[in-house]
């Protein structure tokens, strides 16, 4: 099946006049077009929700999990290379690591897993990796030691604060023991997150167009966006196409359905 992605002009075009074009297989079927979905996005890592948009209205809810946006609630680690201190805590002893992440892959608006790799300060030589998630103000990981003391692991669940902290955590590690887990205040964000209202919703086909503003007090408020999509058959990933203000976005899961 061909793809499409309607163009702003195209999109001008469609609009033109405030009436929506409904595609001529839809009025066939007497049925009343809609997009809806939800999906994950790559460069960079995004969530969107799709809710029941047709011709007559509906809204999207979305999450940008590398900008910041203070006051939304949706935490996020930093993915752009810059590391985070996680420090241990072991017999009135402090442990300090530093974690750079690595990936980001968003599983819904406020919930994402990720990959990254660290060392232990004092002594570099104790690299590591480590794969976790973030899940609502709850931060899981799993540390896999790959240099000095290679295969010991630690696993560790603590909470996120108000300033971006963590405290209050405890884990066991592979030697049986039970440590404390903190992170510094600012250590994770809270990330672009708003659900908006659409307008001017348009379909040809399996493609669906429409538009939305950025709403207060959110960052980027008042910024308008088109987005355009295509159903290209389930799952999204492969299949599925998107994207806003003209820039197309890779689907890395979830599905979008034009019916």
């Amino acid at each position: 099946m061909k793809r499409i992605i309607l163009t702003v002009a195209a999109l001008a075009a469609i609009i033109t006049g405030g009436v929506a074009a409904a595609a001529p297989a839809f009025a066939a079927t007497g049925l009343t077009p809609k997009i809806t979905g939800s999906f994950s996005l790559a460069g960079p890592a995004q969530y969107e929700s799709i809710n029941n948009v047709s011709a007559s209205g509906g809204s999207l809810s979305y999450t940008n999990f590398t900008y910041a946006d203070h006051g939304s609630g949706v935490w996020s680690l930093p993915s752009n290379g810059t590391p985070v201190e996680l420090d241990f805590g072991l017999g009135g002893g402090n442990y300090p690591h530093h974690l750079t992440v690595d990936s980001v892959q968003p599983t819904g608006l406020n919930s994402f897993t990720f990959t990254g790799h660290g060392s232990f300060d004092p002594d570099p030589s104790y690299t590591w990796t480590a794969t976790g998630s973030v899940s609502g103000t709850v931060l899981s990981m799993h540390i896999v030691y790959t240099g000095t003391q290679a295969g010991y692991t630690l696993d560790f669940t603590g909470a996120i604060n108000a300033d971006g902290s963590v405290t209050g955590t405890s884990f066991s590690d592979s030697l049986g023991r039970t440590l404390s887990v903190s992170m510094p205040a600012n250590s994770l964000f809270e990330a672009l997150s708003y659900t908006a209202p659409v307008s001017n919703v348009s379909f040809t086909g399996t493609t669906g167009s429409f538009q939305f503003v950025i709403p207060a007090p959110h960052a980027l408020q008042g910024t308008l966006v088109t987005v355009n999509v295509t159903d290209g058959g389930s799952p999204g990933a492969g299949h599925d196409t998107y994207a806003h203000n003209g820039t197309v976005y890779q689907i890395t899961g979830g599905n979008l359905t034009v019916h």
